[in-house]
């Protein structure tokens, strides 16, 4: 694994990149800035004295070259520059060139072709050699690099306190990092926010831990329920695949036998689709096949018909009504626990009267006229893994699910789009 470096590691890293970047900078446009002053500087002195300098190479006679000043000599052509001069450097007219001399570092002077009117066309060459120029330069270079070390010293110091404001930032992470890897693997409560400085970004960072802590506890609470009551609804059709089993040795009658194949066969299925149900639900959207399919009355007595036994010959009517036409999308198996989930709760709590499904584009009601929610317990507790079913169900199809009490008697389960 690649070596990971700390916040006051980066901090200095980039810190100093960007200080190297500006003092590199800062001290090429020093040195341009001072380059292009000189140059300014003294071709301006000699186009001011062009027309003197014009006199004096007139007064030179036929001399090849004349002195302007002590430290400027004005030459009649090119060939009787002397040596110093590369004869392939191009010299422009009236501009100033700076040519650094053969063999000697460091030492520079001027050369500037100017232009004499007349009948012939003439250039005469200036040659301009100043130490005051040089002088100045180191002068100016010394100041600077005075002025560096004094800017220097000030981005250490800037460097400082970034690197104890970056520390003072990261703290907060440190603590809530080393917070995390204390914690119990079992210990799902939410974190605090550590002390120190509060950011934007420690906060947001908090919260989604903390949320993450309560999605984790939420499925910790779902698995513990499924635990606890699975047993309560996986037990019905395992207690009558075991009577039918144990009842089979003590008759050889075919109607006892066939009789007790169906009982079998009905708890097998109701495993099969209890299981099923529960498989689809782990499924991601893409993994099931869904298609769009018109809720008929006969597929609602077909589910009627599954838990019918749970009313024992009680007298208790079931009525179906279809208001409107409602499309389905969602499998057959789990359509088929949910509203069996919703029976076995209405058919469970109601020992005499009715129980209606009402059925319009938009929802599937079980109205029953029952003992109501306050009078007897229900509800997850009360019917285990059902209703925790129903609404994982509803949630993975994007359906609604509400149960409510009904003030003259019994209670109403929805499941609604």
């Amino acid at each position: 694994m690649a070596k990971v470096r700390s916040a006051k590691q980066l901090t200095f890293i980039y810190f100093s990149i960007v200080a190297f970047v500006i003092i590199l900078i800062h001290g090429t446009v020093l040195d341009s800035t001072l380059e292009s002053i000189e140059k300014l500087s003294i071709q301006n002195r000699l186009l001011l004295q062009k027309e003197s300098i014009v006199e004096k190479s007139k007064l030179s006679d036929k001399a090849r070259s004349f002195k302007i000043d002590e430290f400027t000599t004005g030459y009649i052509d090119r060939v009787t520059l002397p040596g110093l001069v590369d004869e392939n450097i191009f010299l422009p007219v009236d501009e100033a060139v700076e040519i650094q001399q053969k063999n000697s570092l460091g030492t520079e002077f001027f050369i500037m072709k100017l232009a004499v009117s007349g009948q012939q066309e003439s250039f005469i060459y200036v040659v301009h050699n100043d130490p005051a120029f040089e002088l100045g330069e180191e002068e100016i270079m010394w100041t600077q690099s005075s002025q560096s070390l004094t800017s220097l010293v000030l981005l250490l110091i800037a460097l400082l306190v970034v690197m104890r404001i970056s520390e003072r930032l990261t703290a907060p992470l440190s603590v809530f990092a080393k917070q995390i890897a204390s914690r119990s693997p079992d210990d799902t409560s939410d974190i605090e926010l550590p002390s120190g400085i509060a950011t934007k970004e420690l906060l947001q960072l908090v919260d989604s831990y903390n949320k993450n802590q309560q999605q984790k506890n939420a499925l910790i609470e779902r698995e513990r329920a499924f635990n606890r009551m699975a047993s309560h609804e996986l037990r019905t059709p395992l207690m009558v695949m075991k009577g039918a089993t144990n009842l089979l040795s003590y008759s050889n009658e075919p109607e006892f036998i066939k009789k007790q194949q169906i009982r079998l066969q009905s708890a097998t299925n109701e495993m099969n689709d209890f299981i099923d149900a529960l498989l689809s639900l782990t499924k991601s959207e893409q993994d099931l096949a869904l298609s769009q399919r018109l809720l008929n009355k006969d597929e609602i007595m077909a589910i009627v018909d599954t838990h019918s036994a749970l009313l024992n010959a009680k007298p208790v009517v079931v009525n179906i009504e279809i208001k409107q036409k409602l499309v389905l999308s969602m499998p057959e198996v789990a359509f088929k626990l949910l509203l069996g989930n919703l029976l076995k709760n209405a058919f469970h709590c109601t020992a005499i009267g009715e129980v209606n499904i009402v059925v319009d584009d938009q929802s599937v009601s079980v109205i029953d006229t029952g003992c109501g929610l306050y009078n007897k317990q229900r509800g997850d507790e009360g019917h285990g893994l059902g209703l925790l079913i129903t609404r994982d169900i509803c949630r993975k199809y994007n359906w609604q699910f509400e149960l409510k009490n009904i003030d003259a008697g019994g209670c109403c389960a929805t499941i609604f789009t």
